[in-house]
């Protein structure tokens, strides 16, 4: 397909701005859109598992065209929390409009700001990359997100050492506490990890800078608009990390690595995450879909991850996924079902 349908990552903060611009029905038009119409039309769209040729991947990675869409979506997505902000400010605003436009941005901050600031958080070695990272991922209270998931969850991805790779059986809710509030604890680990392996002092945690900085970003919104607003927009960045959350739980679910006779756990493998070639998540997503290349190589640009055949495939697709997380007397059978076809279990 061509490269302009990765302007797709905008669809969502657009349905924002609309949504945050209407009333009534309309303004649950972005929420009907993302989770009724497009996990429906996932399902009648034919996938799309093609990957680039070897001279087509060269040309991507150098291809200046796929930064841009990441750079552009900074502003964009800023742009949208403006207009949130003054939406939920107008003191005539109706109850169920509110319960929208929360829910909106809510889905804005976990598909495209700790989604956006995931992919562009992997390039360690390109400040400016990090650095909107940050701006992403701040506004969804998630600072801590970048170091937890590049030095804890690929490490350990699909082990019991990981906090955010879900084993058979569990339970979206307690999964998600226990993966939100056990890895920021544990990033305050990893981050004097990494200090002492850097020869540098354990004491100026980067995590307090973690701490201090979505927090302050939550004062400056109480300040501005006031505490209801501050509190309503805390709501949607709640709902936002529980999209990141459920994504980890069912990417994952119920697929574990061996391990060797001295402890430690074989390689990562494709085996070890699930796929997904709909092509609309794959759009919206960055490729997030394609999640077993991206822990091959967590730095591997998002245009040019490959789909594995080895890899397991949902049996939906990853917005169908979100939305079954939620509910655990569907989602648990469905998966138990998906792994006892991918041979498993028996």
């Amino acid at each position: 397909m061509n490269k302009l349908k990765y302007f797709g990552v905008y669809f969502t903060p657009l349905l924002a701005l609309i949504s945050f611009n209407s009333n009534g029905i309309l303004a649950y038009s972005g929420i009907i859109v993302l989770y009724l119409c497009i996990p429906i039309l996932e399902n009648v769209i034919p996938k799309d598992s093609y990957n680039l040729s070897t001279s087509e991947k060269e040309l991507a990675k150098k291809d200046r065209f796929y930064d841009i869409v990441l750079y552009l979506l900074v502003p964009l997505h800023l742009f949208v929390i403006y207009i949130f902000l003054n939406a939920i400010s107008n003191p005539d605003i109706l109850l169920s409009d509110l319960i929208a436009y929360v829910l909106m941005m809510g889905t804005v901050l976990g598909v495209n700001g700790i989604n956006g600031g995931h992919e562009l958080g992997h390039k360690t070695g390109e400040p400016f990359k990090l650095l909107m990272a940050h701006v992403l991922l701040t506004t969804s209270i998630q600072n801590h997100f970048m170091t937890y998931h590049n030095s804890g969850h690929h490490r350990d991805v699909a082990t019991p050492n990981d906090l955010t790779s879900a084993k058979q059986g569990d339970i979206f809710y307690l999964f998600a506490l226990k993966s939100q509030i056990g890895g920021y604890f544990k990033t305050w680990k990893l981050e004097v990890e990494k200090a002492r392996k850097m020869g540098k002092s354990t004491f100026l945690n980067p995590m307090i800078l973690h701490t201090i900085i979505p927090w302050t970003f939550l004062a400056i919104i109480f300040i501005l608009f006031g505490l209801q607003v501050a509190l309503l927009y805390f709501a949607a960045a709640v709902f936002g990390i529980s999209i990141l959350e459920a994504q980890n739980y069912f990417s994952h679910y119920g697929l574990r690595r061996k391990q060797r006779d001295n402890g430690t756990y074989e390689n990562v493998k494709a085996i070890h995450s699930w796929n997904s070639d709909h092509i609309l998540g794959r759009i919206l997503l960055f490729e997030l879909t394609r999640h077993s290349d991206h822990h091959y190589m967590g730095a591997k640009p998002y245009q040019i991850l490959e789909s594995k055949e080895e890899s397991p495939m949902l049996p939906y697709g990853y917005p169908a996924m979100l939305i079954l997380s939620y509910f655990p007397f569907l989602f648990i059978p469905i998966m138990r079902k998906a792994l006892k076809n991918q041979g498993f279990v028996s």
